[in-house]
């Protein structure tokens, strides 16, 4: 009885301790987006690690293509695998998945991937899922932005003309720039020192603070299982390399 006993406890410790998995999701066509229970986490084709055990929802989304949605169940200690055919869009007059809102500015004219873009009567612009190049022309000239638009999603953008404003709204994993010494995680601030830079930043804040200046990114810090996600731009300014 008390070998049984220890066996059940080590079969439960086992469990407690390996209670995520991954997921590989591969798409037809690829350079899809890809939500995680509505946090954006790159483009196909994708490997997730470290993803909690259970339900998850997967957003996927392409410019020209029909948005899917699906649901997926992790295996702890397994990779399950998401392999989606995306169905082309039936027309251009598709009622779209998301909109632009556009702040800080009075707004003379817009542009969505070159087209001339007017606003519905939320005073917000339609835009197909992904990720499109926004062009506004204000009294101070004109601005262009790389804005990722999400699923029945209203994407916020503050208009900076006196700034550097040509940012993409891309994330990507930390730890596939830096070494595991140069990630700190205290509470919700996050801290990267590497090659002669030091950047620090919050969970849920897009302000930064970049070798001592105030940096505005269109994305915040985002924690996906245990691993650290941030703005693509931002990890190219560090030095960050996929070749380390």
């Amino acid at each position: 009885m008390l070998r049984r006993l220890a066996a059940v406890a080590a079969c439960l410790i086992f469990l407690g301790a390996a209670s995520t998995g991954s997921l590989y999701v591969t798409t037809l066509p690829s350079a899809a987006d890809v939500w995680v229970d509505g946090t954006y986490v790159g483009r196909t084709p994708l490997v997730l690690d470290a993803l909690a055990s259970g339900h998850h929802t997967i957003g996927i989304a392409k410019a020209g293509w029909t948005p899917q949605q699906l649901d997926v169940s992790i295996v702890t200690a397994q990779t399950t695998l998401s392999s989606v055919r995306l169905p082309r869009a039936k027309s251009e007059l598709t009622a779209p998945p998301g909109s632009i809102a556009l702040h800080g500015a009075r707004v003379d004219v817009v542009f969505i991937d070159g087209v001339p873009a007017r606003p519905g009567k939320d005073g917000t612009y339609p835009a197909a899922a992904g990720t499109h190049e926004v062009a506004v022309r204000t009294a101070g000239g004109k601005t262009t932005r790389l804005v990722t638009v999400w699923p029945q999603t209203r994407t916020e953008v503050v208009i900076q003309p006196d700034a550097d404003t040509t940012r993409p709204s891309v994330i990507a994993p930390a730890d596939d720039y830096f070494p595991p010494t140069a990630i700190r995680i205290d509470g919700d601030r996050v801290v990267i020192k590497f090659s002669g830079h030091t950047a620090t930043g919050r969970l849920g804040s897009t302000s930064y603070r970049v070798d001592g200046r105030s940096v505005e990114y269109d994305s915040a810090p985002t924690l996906i299982g245990s691993r650290l996600y941030l703005p693509i731009q931002l990890l190219a300014a560090l030095g960050g390399s996929t070749d380390r």
